[in-house]
């Protein structure tokens, strides 16, 4: 008979797995339609903690009452798998609706209303039996140990199994089938459960008696605790998790290993209650456990400081690939969420096994406790983080365990001195939580705590201004000017009469100030982190005064919701640079995302989607580019600028030549912009095409397509920051390569352009960056006036030129800087700048 509740375990093993992996799914699915804005998220994430514990509560008392408790889990289990089979073509329908219900500016309050209520009542047949399947599992188990202490070890398998589902749902189940089939697989792990309870548990069990438990308590205070406990539990996984994403890549592999250690701890600390539960009275064990939360919260908090170092120590030992950024993650989790989660595992256990009775008490239990676990993400991360900063909400955190300490006299409570001294010290010490990396030489200016995201502004050493968010993502900056100006003007030229521009992604608003340029256009700028706007005082060098324009007006909103909500119609789109790899960046690049764009487009509109290549291998780069020719078959592509470090190649879904530049560069105001950013003759725009729509074909090639059921680049992505690869100028040279576009159709002049631009970029992948200015000055000249011999319009091979002559000048070369002004004005006699600096130094005076 023993092998009934190693059975039992197992099957609550797998109802854990599916559990979770719904929850990872479903939560995935529906930010489709409600948005990645944090309201939403975390709306998403209450409704499914609500159902939970709303289960919790109405079905405790059946259940607990009923002979036939296995029945009842037979039944939820399979409630929980119809319903995920239902949700697989509800949850898309949901999607189409919730946009146009929400609208493009929902305000905050009725964003969270819809956020939430609609999760709930899509999800609820399925969370409320879930909330169900605890009590009638540890009901069963009860029967089959002949104990009322069979809490642990359900809860601990359960948990254990949530712990896995979290992994491989999102490390292969989803990447490998997409959340469809994914959905299919975890309904039939309910099924295969409810049918493994029934014929091999549930159908002798009548003759079981249920233990009665051996002591009764007042259930008041400890559901309190209970409920206080899940609040601060979730709590301080919120807290902990924004802390731990100024040092993980944040990659969908990132928040599902840092959950799987949270579960992890949880599921070990119920284990061990369960097979050595502490020996004494209620009270004193409860307040042990209590000053042990506190103590290792603490502790916790007090890790964050090294959690930077571990994680490059693991990283490095285990080496640059996949397994190594994946175990230095689940070791930087370990480090803050290991010990403090096996405490709750077991603080849980011992207060739920108390309430047990006849009639109930597990189940209303864990709704209480998971009730708070709902009202936590709203609390800590969107109402105390951003006041309080991650060090003193932690310790906030661990105090308030010391307050839930049922009082059994001072020597009782002496102990709960440690962790109050700790976190004092910890409080009001001079030493600072510094996660963020600095450049040499630079300082942080100011940086905002927010509902979504650290946001910082840092300068480097030259004084360049940038903009970073959760450390890792550099959203630009001053020294970016040029690029990102580009990206505005691009798509902005290749219209005839822009009157009305949509940009999706505002960063430090440089690109979207290029707007203000163009006579005549209203443009819209949608960012979806709400901290970024306040801090765009800090780069009026390259976006002006934003606030104070009539024509471009800023919106926070989830971009996706925004495109699909708004009855506008755009003459151009301008999508930002999104960094593939960012957990929810992928789903961006979707082809249903394209298609919602499309509508979205006036007759003749025009839509660019900006790549940042350095940020891309080729197999993410061919995904993307065959998403976007299935929706805009007519498509070109063209780069920014020739940087070699940070190329990007934008999408453009007409392949039209810019005919009228020079006619509207007669307003003044922007022919000096586009003189600014080299802008100044078509050739120079259309010199930077790369690709037309048969060459983008053939790079693509066949194969599947980025979509919202399977977002491929989401999963995908992440190769590109857990592996090394190769410097983005060798990407972006076999990337033109494989392109292997032809000119025929173009005139001498534009052939001869593009020919300098890609000897340029070779050479500029050849360049070691590390040579001195003397080395610099010695190498180059001759392979640059090579390059300037090939077309007198291609200027970033001319203006190199001019700056070796100045720099041999000043260190006393005369000779060599005449003789090379003299060759430049030989190889481009068009241009004049040669001949002017010459004279200037070596004629006037």
């Amino acid at each position: 008979m023993r092998r009934h509740p190693i059975l039992l375990y197992t099957l609550q093993f797998a109802s854990g797995f599916a559990g979770l992996g719904y929850q990872a799914v479903w939560t995935r699915m529906l930010s489709l339609g409600l948005g990645h804005e944090l309201v939403a998220v975390l709306a998403v994430v209450a409704a499914f903690f609500c159902g939970l514990s709303l289960g919790g509560f109405l079905l405790d008392g059946p259940v607990s009452r009923s002979r036939r408790p296995g029945v009842w889990y037979t039944g939820l289990e399979v409630t929980i798998g119809l319903w995920g089979l239902a949700l697989m073509a509800l949850i898309p329908v949901a999607n189409r609706l919730l946009p146009q219900l929400l609208g493009p500016e929902p305000s905050t309050a009725f964003h969270w209303a819809v956020a939430f209520l609609a999760p709930l009542l899509v999800l609820l047949p399925s969370t409320l039996a879930m909330g169900g399947t605890l009590p009638s599992a540890e009901r069963l188990a009860s029967r089959l140990l002949r104990s009322d202490r069979a809490l642990g070890g359900v809860y601990a398998a359960n948990t254990l199994g949530a712990m896995a589902g979290a992994m491989i749902t999102t490390f292969y189940l989803s990447p490998q089938f997409g959340f469809a089939t994914t959905l299919f697989i975890l309904s039939a792990v309910n099924l295969i459960c409810a049918a493994g309870i029934y014929f091999l548990l549930a159908r002798g069990e009548s003759e079981r008696p249920d233990p009665e438990p051996k002591a009764r308590r007042g259930a008041r205070p400890w559901m309190v605790v209970l409920f206080v406990t899940g609040l601060l539990g979730v709590g301080y996984e919120v807290v902990a998790i924004r802390a731990l994403s100024q040092v993980l890549e944040n990659t969908v592999y990132s928040y599902a290993s840092v959950l799987s250690v949270y579960l992890l701890g949880t599921a070990l600390g119920a284990a061990a209650y369960h097979v050595r539960a502490p020996r004494g009275d209620f009270s004193l064990v409860l307040t042990r456990l209590l000053q042990a939360q506190a103590l290792t919260g603490v502790l916790g908090t007090l890790a964050l400081w090294r959690v930077e170092a571990v994680y490059l120590a693991v990283h490095a030992a285990l080496g640059s690939g996949w397994s190594g950024a994946v175990a230095a993650e689940l070791a930087a989790g370990g480090l803050v969420f290991l010990l403090p989660t096996f405490v709750m595992g077991a603080v849980f256990t011992h207060v739920s096994q108390a309430l047990r009775r006849p009639d109930g008490g597990i189940g209303r239990a864990a709704g209480i406790n998971t009730l708070g676990a709902a009202i936590a993400p709203l609390l800590f991360g969107v109402v105390l983080l951003p006041r309080l900063g991650v060090v003193l909400a932690l310790l906030l955190i661990s105090v308030i365990y010391i307050g839930l300490i049922p009082w059994s006299g001072w020597r009782a409570w002496l102990p709960s001195l440690a962790p109050l001294t700790a976190a004092a010290v910890l409080a009001v010490g001079p030493w600072s939580l510094d996660l963020l990396d600095v450049p040499p030489g630079g300082a942080v200016i100011e940086s905002r705590e927010g509902v979504m995201a650290t946001v910082s502004v840092v300068t480097d050493m030259t004084g360049g201004t940038h903009l970073k968010v959760n450390n890792h993502f550099d959203m630009g900056g001053t020294a970016s000017l040029r690029p990102d100006r580009r990206q505005a003007h691009l798509p902005l030229l290749l219209h005839s009469a822009p009157e009305r521009a949509l940009f999706l992604g505002l960063g430090t608003g440089a690109t979207f100030a290029g707007a203000a340029y163009h006579p005549g256009l209203d443009a819209v700028g949608v960012e979806l982190v709400p901290e970024v706007r306040p801090l765009l005082s800090h780069f009026r060098a390259v976006s002006g005064e934003l606030a104070a324009s009539e024509r471009l007006r800023v919106r926070s909103a989830d971009a996706r919701r925004y495109v699909a909500s708004t009855e506008e119609r755009y003459d151009v789109i301008v999508a930002d640079l999104f960094h593939p790899a960012r957990d929810g960046a992928g789903t961006l690049y979707t082809r249903e995302h394209f298609l919602t764009v499309r509508s979205k487009l006036a007759e003749g509109g025009v839509f660019c989607q900006w790549l940042p290549l350095f940020q891309l291998d080729l197999e993410t780069m061919r995904l993307i580019v065959r998403t976007f020719l299935d929706v805009f078959p007519e498509a070109s592509a063209y780069l920014a600028d020739l940087s070699v470090e940070t190329p990007l190649v934008g999408l453009v879904t007409r392949s039209s030549t810019v005919m009228d530049l020079e006619d509207r560069a007669a307003d003044p105001r922007l022919a000096g912009e586009l003189a600014r950013v080299g802008y100044e003759h078509s050739v120079e725009v259309m010199g930077l095409q790369v690709a037309r729509e048969d060459e983008l074909r053939a790079f693509a090639g066949p194969g599947e397509l980025n979509t919202d059921d399977l977002p491929r680049v989401v999963f995908g992505a992440p190769r590109v920051v857990y592996e090394q690869q190769g410097p983005p100028g060798e990407r972006l040279l076999a990337f033109l390569e494989e392109l292997g576009a032809e000119d025929t159709a173009s005139g001498d002049r534009l052939s001869a352009y593009r020919a300098a631009r890609d000897a340029f970029l070779r050479l500029g992948v050849q360049v070691d960056r590390r040579s001195g200015a003397d080395e610099m000055a010695r190498k180059l000249p001759g392979p640059l006036l090579r390059i300037v011999r090939m077309s007198s319009d291609f200027r970033p091979a001319y203006d190199p030129i001019l700056a070796i002559s100045q720099h041999l000048y000043a260190r006393g070369r005369r000779d060599a800087a005449r003789e090379l002004l003299t060759q430049l004005e030989l190889a481009n006699p068009g241009r004049d700048e040669a001949r002017q600096l010459r004279t200037r130094l070596f004629e006037e005076g």
